[in-house]
């Protein structure tokens, strides 16, 4: 008896294995089977140039995120190459900042100065400060 297994249970059967394996991302690169990486350096500073330290850095479509160090510096490393999104913000700083880099295998991309906008601009801070009280004088 020679039996013959059909070949579309086969194929349906591999097509919903593939489809578990690589779950709702896809062939993404920054989620499955990526080889090549590369690096992608920064600054998180504020409207004035200063360093933002401990601002929350991440890399849009992957689990790849960072704090900056006490100078605003960020270093993140296996980032999939090809064009990427990376995203800063911080607590006391109004929405979020991004950056566009081509990762390139095995090299340092740089995303330069990402440059926040506090939640409190100087005047509002010129406003909030409390009148001095006056001392009583004698007459």
């Amino acid at each position: 008896m020679n039996r013959r297994l059909p070949v579309a249970g086969f194929l349906t059967l591999g097509a919903l294995s593939l489809a578990t394996l690589l779950g709702a991302k896809g062939c993404d690169s920054n989620y499955i089977g990526v080889q090549d990486y590369g690096i992608v350096i920064g600054n998180v500073v504020d409207q004035a140039g200063k360093p933002i330290p401990n601002a929350f850095v991440r890399v849009t479509g992957s689990t790849t995120t960072s704090s900056t160090d006490p100078k605003g510096g960020f270093y993140l490393q296996h980032i999939a190459v090809g064009a990427q999104t990376v995203t800063a913000y911080a607590a006391g700083y109004n929405g979020s900042v991004t950056c566009d880099t081509i990762v390139v295998k095995d090299k340092t991309a740089s995303c330069g100065n990402m440059s926040l906008l506090s939640t409190t601009s100087p005047q509002q801070l010129q406003r909030q400060t409390p009148a001095p009280i006056p001392t009583p004088t004698s007459t």
